[in-house]
């Protein structure tokens, strides 16, 4: 059966050396709960917040940061802060831009899409309407990723929203919640191949190590 891996994981090792392969996994598998969790509070009040029109905004909001602040436990107040601020450049910056909010992704069961070997899962947060009527797939980018990491990613989530939806590359909208913009980026036939490659690379690894003695 073809490893499991989400996108998350795998945009990571895409522009990694192999050198940097085993301790970015292990670095990986110990963090990417954290990782999830940080901005999860934003993620659920967005979805919140757009699903009811803009309404109980405040209410919204005051459980948002509760709920950070609770996860973040020691880093409560931090953690608070940057979901808070966060939240802020969305409701200005792109809440004005959707005409209709469509549905979210958040917490449904993923059916994982072939691809080079493994089993890639991952989704995007939303789906909309943007000004324009278009059908639009929603990534919400509050971190600050390095260059090559979101191009990988976004390249990888782009394959699955053309395998489950049928839309194209262009379709998904990363926000970037620091700038306020849209996260500049297309479809590339380099970094494409580039995640093949490392899909493949992943493939081989697990295969091998689950058919050790």
């Amino acid at each position: 059966m073809p490893p499991v891996v989400h996108v998350y994981p795998l945009s990571r090792l895409v522009h990694a050396p192999a050198s940097r392969w085993e301790s970015l996994l292990k670095s990986i598998e110990e963090g990417k709960t954290r990782a999830f969790r940080y901005y999860l509070p934003l993620r659920e009040a967005v979805v919140l917040f757009c699903s009811k029109g803009g309404k109980d905004r405040d209410q919204i909001v005051s459980g948002m940061v509760a709920r950070a602040r609770s996860a973040g436990g020691s880093r409560g107040a931090k953690v608070a802060k940057d979901n808070d601020d966060a939240f802020r450049v969305f409701e200005s910056s792109f809440y004005p831009r959707i005409k209709a909010y469509k549905g979210d992704f958040l917490r449904e069961s993923q059916t994982g899409h072939p691809f080079e070997g493994v089993t890639l899962v991952g989704s995007p947060h939303f789906e909309v309407l943007d000004q324009g009527g278009a059908d639009r797939y929603v990534f919400l980018y509050p971190a600050g990723w390095e260059r090559d990491e979101i191009n990988a990613y976004l390249e990888l989530l782009s394959i699955i929203v053309q395998k489950r939806f049928g839309k194209p590359p262009e379709s998904l909208w990363c926000m970037n919640l620091r700038t306020g913009r849209d996260e500049k980026w297309k479809s590339s036939a380099r970094v494409r191949k580039r995640c093949e490659n490392a899909a493949r690379l992943y493939a081989r690894l697990i295969n091998a190590m689950e058919s050790e003695p």
